[in-house]
């Protein structure tokens, strides 16, 4: 945080008018394994009346975590009605390093499908993204 308000700051004096109102604020915990977390949680969704969809994945679905030795965890992702992404937390190793994806998507409102499609590299840990993306429920069940 201290560095983004340096570089606010910083603009504002050359002539620029940036703001800390609404910004995204990333929380890592560096424990073992990492805990990182952007945008709203259940608990926040619910207490601000917020709809939205759970999508969940356990760490050890994720190839790399296996070869690896690092299992313990979950990806979780909050997904609105618009499908965009509301918000992100993961617990497990690298935790950290999975949160600008997410950001770039939910700074520019893109869909949960930006992720969902991407190709990735192969076994990494970004790929639980992709896993973890391709198991949203739709919101209305197909009619066809």
């Amino acid at each position: 945080m201290a560095f983004d308000d340096f570089r606010i700051v910083r603009d504002n004096l050359r002539g620029k008018q940036r703001s800390t109102t609404g910004r995204q604020v990333p929380f890592c915990l560096f424990i073992e394994p990492e805990l990182a977390r952007v945008g709203l949680n259940e608990v926040d969704a619910k207490r601000q009346g917020v709809a939205y969809r759970l999508t969940e994945l356990s760490i050890s679905a994720i190839l790399r975590t296996r070869t690896t030795g690092e299992t313990r965890g979950k990806l979780k992702a909050l997904i609105g009605e618009d499908d965009r992404i509301l918000g992100f937390t993961a617990f497990g190793p690298r935790a950290g390093e999975l949160l600008p994806p997410i950001q770039i998507a939910m700074r520019t409102g893109l869909s949960y499908h930006a992720i969902e499609e991407l190709v990735v590299a192969h076994p990494t840990y970004a790929e639980g993204l992709v896993s973890l993306f391709s198991n949203i429920k739709p919101l209305r069940p197909d009619m066809s």
